[in-house]
C-alpha cells in the first residue's frame, strides 16, 4: 500500500497551518521532505496514516481533514492534478480521477454514476486507519476544492455522505461543503448536480489534459510492469500523430515482441484493435470540442490518412458526423 510522494506536501502544509512543526512527525517515520519531491517516489501508506493521526492529536482539531483542502495545489497530485485542471467538464475531470486514482493511492477506488439528478462520486478507501475521519474528510474536501478551482465560485454540491460517525462539531462541515451532510453512511460520496456536471469549463485545454494523461499512464505502468493495458494505451497516444501506427510499432516501443504483447493483452481480456479504437474514440470526443483544431488536424492527430476515414469512424462511434457535432455546438453557443 503506497501513496504518491508529492501529496505529502499537503499534509506538511496542513500541519504547519496550525503553527505546529511537521518535521518531528515525519522524522519519526524516517521521511525527509526535500523539495522538489521526486514524482517517481512512493511512500508507505501506513507511515502517512500514522503522521496524520498524530497531527490531529497535536492540533486538537476534529476537522483537520477539511482544513487540508485549503492548502491543496495541483502540483500535489502531479500530472493527474494538472490534467484535472485542463479537463473539459467536471464529469470529464471526475472520470479522470476514476481511471487514474491509483497513481495517488494504489488501493483507492473512485466510482462515477448518475443518480437522483446528480453525478455521484464515490470514494472507497478500504484500508485501516488510525484516525479514519481525518483521512476520509481530507479526500472528500480536496476533491470538492478541485471542483471549485475549475468550475468557479458557483460550484455547489447537493449533499455529501461520510462513512464515519457524526462529529461533535458539525459547523466546519456545513461551512465548508455548503450542503446537506450525512454521517454513518455506507459510502463516502459527493453528489454533484447534473446541471453543472457537463458544463464546459473555462480553463479546458484538451491538448494539455491529454499530455498529462500520458504522463499518468506512464507512471502507472512503472508502478506495475504487468499493467500492459495502460502501457499500450500510453504508446498509442504517443504514436497516433505520427501516422502508420501498428502493433509492430507499439510492441517495439514496449521492448517486446508482437506475439508477447498480444498474449499479455489476451491475458488481460483485451486486444490491440479494441484498445486502438478506444483510444482514438476518447481522443476524438475531446478534440472535437476544441474549436482551435480543424477536422483535418484532428484526423492527422488520430493517425487517419484522410479526413473522410476519420469522419466515417467517428459516425460509427457516435452516430453523428464530426461536422454535425461542431455545427450543433455552434448553434448551442
Amino acid at each position: 500500500m503506497s501513496v504518491f510522494a508529492p501529496t505529502m506536501v499537503n499534509l506538511w502544509k496542513t500541519i504547519e497551518s496550525y503553527g505546529v512543526d511537521p518535521e518531528p512527525l515525519f522524522s519519526a517515520e524516517s521521511i525527509k521532505i526535500q523539495l522538489p519531491i521526486d514524482p517517481s517516489l512512493r511512500l508507505p501508506y501506513e507511515k502517512i496514516d500514522r503522521i496524520r493521526a498524530k497531527a490531529v492529536s497535536l492540533c486538537h482539531d476534529e476537522a483537520f481533514g477539511i482544513r487540508s483542502a485549503s492548502v491543496y495545489t495541483a502540483s500535489q497530485l502531479g500530472a493527474l492534478g494538472y490534467a484535472w485542471q485542463a479537463s473539459l467538464t467536471l464529469r470529464n475531470a471526475c472520470e479522470r480521477m476514476e481511471r487514474f486514482i491509483r497513481v495517488a493511492n494504489d488501493q483507492a477506488v473512485v466510482l462515477i454514476e448518475d443518480r437522483d439528478d446528480c453525478m455521484v462520486v464515490t470514494l472507497r478507501l478500504n484500508l485501516p486507519s488510525e484516525y479514519l475521519p481525518a483521512r476520509d474528510d481530507s479526500a472528500l474536501a480536496t476533491i470538492t476544492k478541485m471542483c471549485r478551482l475549475v468550475y468557479g465560485d458557483h460550484f455547489r454540491l447537493q449533499k455529501v455522505n461520510f462513512k464515519h460517525a457524526t462529529p461533535k462539531d458539525l459547523k466546519p462541515y456545513y461551512e465548508y461543503f455548503g450542503c446537506e451532510v450525512h454521517f454513518s453512511q455506507p459510502e463516502n460520496q459527493l453528489f454533484i448536480p447534473l446541471s453543472i456536471a457537463d458544463e464546459l469549463l473555462m480553463g479546458a485545454n484538451p491538448e494539455l489534459a491529454l499530455l498529462n494523461d500520458q504522463v499518468v499512464m506512464r507512471r502507472l505502468a512503472l508502478m506495475d510492469r504487468n499493467d500492459i493495458v495502460n502501457r499500450v494505451k500510453s504508446a498509442l497516444m504517443e504514436q497516433l500523430p505520427n501516422g502508420h501506427i501498428s502493433d509492430d510499432s507499439v510492441a517495439a516501443s514496449l521492448h517486446m515482441s508482437v506475439r508477447t504483447m498480444h498474449r499479455k493483452l489476451a491475458e488481460a481480456n483485451q486486444n490491440f484493435r479494441a484498445l486502438l479504437v478506444e483510444v482514438r474514440r476518447s481522443l476524438a470526443e475531446l478534440y472535437i470540442l476544441d474549436n482551435s483544431l480543424t477536422l483535418t488536424e484532428i484526423s492527422l492527430l488520430l493517425g487517419f490518412s484522410e479526413p473522410s476515414s476519420f469522419s466515417r469512424a467517428f459516425k460509427g462511434w457516435t452516430g453523428s458526423a464530426p461536422s454535425e457535432i461542431r455545427q450543433a455546438r455552434s448553434l448551442d453557443g
